[in-house]
């Protein structure tokens, strides 16, 4: 039984032992099996009568450790896309943009950059899933880890693999799903239920994100501000450090941890023009320029002035207002 131990058999119970034994032709009773297995893995026959699991272990030295970023796609749908980043040690949120998308490379990578510039360290090694939206990321992390001498250095400093356990920034998109997402979701839903929304009509979609991208946006910071500030409880059966995520990222010490980040092997300098070569401006309101322009034709108002929109219920307002008025100049072209 040890031999079948060895071979991967170490999470099954007496009976499916038993039945794997017969299998391979050895001759025990279960009562036999049920004895020697509890000999040999007491606490394992524990763990299972208690009914519960054997998670893996993340382990992390520290902030920087290991950074995770991902895409959020609940209100794509709705023309809106969410990008994050966490910290693994600290679940300290570093970013949480909400743009007209997630997919493109260039965007993921400002976000990124901007991470980079505030913090002016580089992180020791960058969690990602292997979507192209990331490549340039990639890029910028091996090219910025590769002055260091560390056994991570260089293209080791990048971790891919399915967006599924990619688990610290899963986390968070679950906390977010509860919080943020439902509301938001549901609001959308209930416009097209009543025949205000078409989701499919790229100019409904142009028009979500004039009305309602800078109040979505304040919104995902307040979650920022609340989760970075919020305390972190200890659970049961699972070895992470507790507390508040702002004060695990910039006080490991308290928990005998480090800052595992590495210095800036270039001038911020370098970073402005890597930004200048490699990422695309954010756009006002997420919208392009071409819509803006004919908004302030039809309305007479500069982008600015629709900064008084506090409310969902405002910028729903709005949205019914816009969307009528291009519906109106498109028919009379």
């Amino acid at each position: 039984m040890l031999l079948l131990r060895n071979a991967g058999y170490t999470n099954i119970g007496y009976r499916s032992l038993w039945n794997v034994l017969r299998c391979l032709g050895v001759r025990a009773s279960q009562h036999t099996v049920r004895l020697v297995l509890k000999a040999i893995d007491g606490d394992g026959v524990l763990r299972r009568q208690r009914h519960r699991l054997t998670r893996r272990r993340y382990t992390s030295n520290g902030p920087s450790f290991c950074i995770h970023v991902d895409g959020y796609d609940k209100l794509k749908p709705f023309g809106i896309s969410v990008h994050g980043g966490i910290d693994g040690f600290s679940r300290k949120i570093l970013w949480l943009k909400a743009t007209s998308s997630n997919k493109n490379p260039r965007i993921v990578a400002g976000h990124f950059l901007e991470y980079l510039k505030t913090s002016k360290r580089v992180p020791r090694v960058v969690r990602m899933d292997a979507g192209t939206e990331n490549v340039i990321v990639e890029r910028i992390q091996i090219a910025l880890r590769s002055f260091h001498a560390d056994s991570m250095a260089g293209h080791r400093s990048v971790s891919i693999g399915r967006s599924t356990a990619n688990q610290k920034i899963e986390m968070l998109w679950s906390f977010l799903m509860r919080n943020f997402t439902t509301f938001w979701r549901n609001l959308f839903k209930d416009m097209v239920d009543e025949g205000i929304l078409n989701n499919a009509d790229p100019v409904h979609l142009e028009c979500i994100r004039f009305c309602f991208l800078p109040l979505i946006q304040r919104h995902l910071d307040m979650f920022l501000q609340s989760w970075n500030s919020h305390r972190i409880r200890s659970q049961r059966n699972v070895e992470c450090p507790h507390g508040i995520p702002d004060v695990m990222y910039y006080q490991p010490f308290i928990y005998d941890k480090y800052d595992c980040s590495y210095e800036l092997p270039c001038d911020i300098v370098v970073l402005d023009y890597l930004t200048d070569i490699y990422t695309d401006a954010v756009l006002p309101r997420g919208t392009k320029e071409e819509f803006r322009q004919l908004i302030n034709t039809l309305t007479f108002l500069d982008i600015e002035e629709f900064d008084v929109i506090e409310t969902p219920t405002q910028a729903k307002e709005l949205f019914n207002l816009l969307s009528g008025v291009i519906s109106q100049h498109l028919l009379n072209r």
